[in-house]
């Protein structure tokens, strides 16, 4: 049996309160996306502004949290998000979670507002709030390193948890993020660091001794299944690709097949080798780590040395997606340049994807004489100085920090905005690979790339290759299987709380994996179908809370995703015909009708408490 405690933090009050999550309710949400989730939609106030007190923060491990040595150390935030007024969920990686729960807790949510700037400690189950006005201000780097000295800890991030924001927090922008520690890991998505600013919480900090093991029910075979599990993804090839370059190591790859936009999906940038995983690589990565208790360690850790994009003495944690966001999107291919602002929207605090959605945003609107901006693709220095003015607030920043939607909505341009549910998309080019044509705009937190991720088959050939340029009725009628299939199979993943990159090798970490390392973990008695169907859970209730705040129901193909990619590989290939015949497949998959769970479907899956909704 599975006992999950979770803390309440009441930040108006001044009060802690404990409570404990039944086991028989975690064996339909575990933890993580899944619970946060559910609690949300129960708890937070149809309508509220995101940035009013009574919305919610549910920072949440999992129930193998800490435990699994198959990248297990994750955790994910759930709460209404400013970005896109409805539910989102953002996950981080490092190692947050693990102290979080040795702290005694699996789970803090956090309500109501403080009258100053304030952080949480939680030591060994004895929480506490500490006034942090001396830390309101600090970038993210310096918050997290204070929060260490302050409480008796070396300057070293693997000692404790933290998670905090920066500037862009403070100042309610609308895409700002959550900093974990060891090192820049970040809960980007959604704009739920500005929500912690709206409640004048600067951070969370958490250590203790709990001896997470010894909660297993059957550790021997526990261990087994995990060991093979291990042995199984160190012993791919892509583990290998990994943990040499890390994600970026997808930009050329991506790139030859036609499927990295660029000029705010408008192009196809040149030569990308600049800003390749490869090349930065041999020229600028310093160190390679990975999260608390991971086999992988895909962590890049860069330095810019010298010259005008210098970042003295700081080590810069980069990704293929910050890469892509911050390089090609904005027409920017000198590496200095674009990892120098990588490790600015990390110190500001913002999430590097809608930072480089929105940069992109107004540089399209600029060159067509709409916005009153001198800048242009490519034009380093000024992208830089706007990601600083974002982050304050400061003139045109306060217009960028509402976001690419926003301004897009904002100058009369909706074409300029390339997304869904108010948050745009990532490095994939759903013209080039079309899984992404519903994989992206089914996507319940927004335009996303993690709610189901499509090139596993279509680049890697795992489980089998899929052509991403296939959208014959078989083709389409095989992507809309995949997307529902990896929907659920990922949002289990995001409740355990796990990586997901073993699943870009073959069979591994699947539903039966999981199911596996439940019942060894908690004595349960579940299949790989259990394992689905909680996460087929867990996305309807999701969708439920867009059903209820009447947003983003339906889902919606961006207008420019139908004009064919101009050239590359996949020149001339749309994302029409694969979202106009795969959504309606989709939706008979789902049962749903225009985006919207039936009653039926909910009975099925044990909703019925929320039929009031529809």
């Amino acid at each position: 049996m599975m006992v999950f405690r979770i803390l309440r933090a009441n930040l108006s009050a001044g009060e802690f309160k404990e409570e404990v999550i039944r086991d028989d309710l975690l064996k339909l949400f575990l933890g993580g996306r899944g619970l946060g989730s559910y609690l949300a939609l129960r708890e937070v106030p149809r309508g509220v502004d995101p940035l009013d007190p009574s919305n919610k923060l549910y920072f949440f491990s999992g129930p193998l949290s800490g435990v699994a040595t198959v990248s297990s150390s994750r955790l994910t935030v759930v709460g209404k998000s400013p970005l896109t007024l409805s539910i989102t969920h953002s996950n981080m990686g490092g190692n947050s979670s693990y102290w979080l729960r040795r702290s005694g807790y699996d789970g803090l949510i956090v309500e109501g507002k403080a009258e100053e700037p304030v952080y949480i400690y939680i030591k060994d189950g004895e929480p506490s709030i500490r006034p942090a006005k001396h830390l309101w201000g600090k970038t993210t780097g310096s918050s997290t390193r204070q929060l260490l000295l302050e409480n008796g800890f070396p300057p070293d991030e693997t000692k404790a948890g933290i998670m905090v924001i920066g500037p862009a927090g403070e100042n309610l922008v609308r895409f700002a993020g959550i900093r974990g520690s060891d090192y820049e890991r970040f809960a980007g998505r959604g704009g739920l660091g500005s929500v912690m600013g709206s409640k004048m919480l600067k951070g969370v900090m958490a250590w203790g001794t709990r001896r997470l093991m010894d909660e297993v029910v059957d550790k021997g075979r526990f261990m087994k299944i995990n060991n093979e599990l291990v042995r199984r993804v160190t012993s791919h090839p892509t583990y290998q690709a990994l943990h040499s370059y890390g994600t970026n190591v997808l930009m050329n790859i991506i790139q030859s097949m036609g499927g990295l936009p660029a000029y705010n999906f408008t192009g196809r940038a040149g030569d990308v080798t600049p800003v390749s995983g490869e090349m930065i690589k041999d020229k600028y990565v310093v160190e390679t780590h990975g999260c608390y208790n991971c086999p992988i360690a895909c962590t890049q850790m860069a330095a810019v040395k010298a010259g005008p994009f210098k970042v003295p003495g700081d080590k810069i944690k980069y990704e293929y997606e910050n890469t892509w966001a911050l390089g090609p999107n904005v027409g920017d291919l000198e590496p200095d340049a674009v990892l120098k602002l990588q490790k600015a929207a990390n110190e500001l605090g913002m999430d590097t994807i809608s930072l480089g959605n929105t940069l992109a945003t107004a540089v399209e609107l600029a060159r067509k004489g709409k916005l009153k901006l001198d800048v242009d693709w490519g034009d380093s220095a000024t992208l830089i100085d706007l990601a600083y003015r974002i982050a304050h607030r400061d003139g045109i920043g306060d217009e960028l920090a509402e976001g690419d939607y926003r301004l897009a909505i904002k100058y009369k341009d909706p074409e300029s905005f390339i997304g869904s549910r108010g948050q745009g998309v990532p490095a994939y080019d759903p013209r080039g690979l079309k899984g992404f044509a519903l994989a992206y705009y089914t996507a319940n937190r927004g335009g996303d790339h993690l709610e189901a991720y499509t090139p596993t088959w279509e680049v890697f050939g795992v489980p089998e290759k899929v052509d991403p340029l296939d959208d014959s009725p078989s083709g389409v009628k095989k992507q809309a299987s995949i997307v529902k299939w990896n929907q659920d199979l990922f949002a289990v993943v995001d409740s355990s709380v796990f990586c997901k990159f073993e699943n870009l090798m073959p069979n591994i970490n699947t539903e039966n994996d999981l199911a596996s390392l439940y019942n060894a973990a908690f004595g349960w008695n579940l299949n790989g179908s259990d394992v689905l169907e909680i996460g087929e859970r867990i996305f309807n209730v999701e969708r439920l809370f867009h059903v209820r705040e009447g947003r983003w129901v339906r889902d919606e193909l961006p207008s420019r995703m139908r004009q064919p990619i101009p050239e590359g590989p996949a020149k001339g290939h749309s994302a029409s015909k694969m979202f106009d015949e795969g959504i309606r497949m989709y939706y008979e998959l789902r049962g749903w009708i225009d985006g919207k769970p039936t009653r039926d479907t909910l009975k099925r899956l044990g909703l019925a408490e929320f039929d009031y909704i529809l």
